[in-house]
């Protein structure tokens, strides 16, 4: 499975079987998260076997079930030579590994609030843990909800140029860390597209998640140089 093609079978998954992650898996998810975290000066971490970060009320609320390995993101606030906020770097990346994660075979949940923080997630001086992403064997694959009219990310889809349309066809399948889809996109004749968020909790994270996909879908490289600080020439 090809990242473009895990956008369409990516759903958010709450519920969870026993089934531990393999090897191979965990290995490849290990490398990921480092090249990541490399690319973009985060401190994305991988915890398997904990299962107190989703054991309280709000997960409950959630109806999380069964989540005992999760990927912790977090970082610094601001890092030299970075023209991109945490937020927008860590929506990026966290993008990038949600569907890494969908071509290994394994289901995901972007989390924002609804979860612990435990002393099992290391968080350094200056960082700041910004979400979770819970992972592993889904009781199912999931399903699409109903997703917002497609004029509320991009007010002039219908006369924008197909390939425009085709990254917005895929943010609109992207994962939010509230369910909530509070941003803009617009292009101009030149062909530049801009991208806005709007007012709301996690929405400069949405952002990222929301750019990434947009260039997966348009097949041109528009935010990942802003977004990239030390290996800007090297593929993630």
């Amino acid at each position: 499975m090809t990242l473009e093609e895990a956008v369409f079978a990516r759903h958010s998954v709450r519920r969870y079987c026993s089934t531990p992650l393999t090897q191979e898996q965990v290995e490849e998810l290990h490398a990921r998260i480092a090249k990541l975290n490399e690319n973009f000066a985060l401190h994305m971490q991988l915890v398997l076997n904990d299962d107190v970060a989703f054991s309280g009320r709000l997960a409950h609320y959630g109806s999380f079930r069964n989540v005992k390995n999760y990927i912790a993101v977090a970082g610094q606030k601001a890092v030299a030579g970075c023209e991109s906020s945490l937020d927008e770097r860590v929506g990026y990346a966290t993008a990038d590994i949600v569907l890494w994660a969908q071509t290994l075979g394994l289901n995901t949940c972007v989390v924002g609030l609804t979860f612990k923080k435990t002393p099992t997630i290391e968080i350094d001086d200056g960082e700041k843990l910004e979400l979770v992403i819970a992972i592993g064997q889904g009781e199912t694959q999931g399903v699409q909800h109903p997703m917002k009219p497609v004029t509320r990310i991009a007010p002039d889809y219908d006369s924008a140029p197909d390939w425009f349309k085709k990254g917005i066809d895929c943010v609109m399948l992207a994962p939010s860390a509230l369910n909530q889809f509070k941003a803009r996109f617009t292009v101009d004749e030149s062909g530049r597209v801009m991208a806005k968020h709007r007012l709301g909790y996690f929405s400069k994270v949405d952002l990222g998640i929301f750019k990434y996909f947009f260039e997966l879908g348009s097949g041109k490289e528009i935010f990942r140089k802003s977004m990239l600080t030390l290996r800007s020439s090297d593929d993630v």
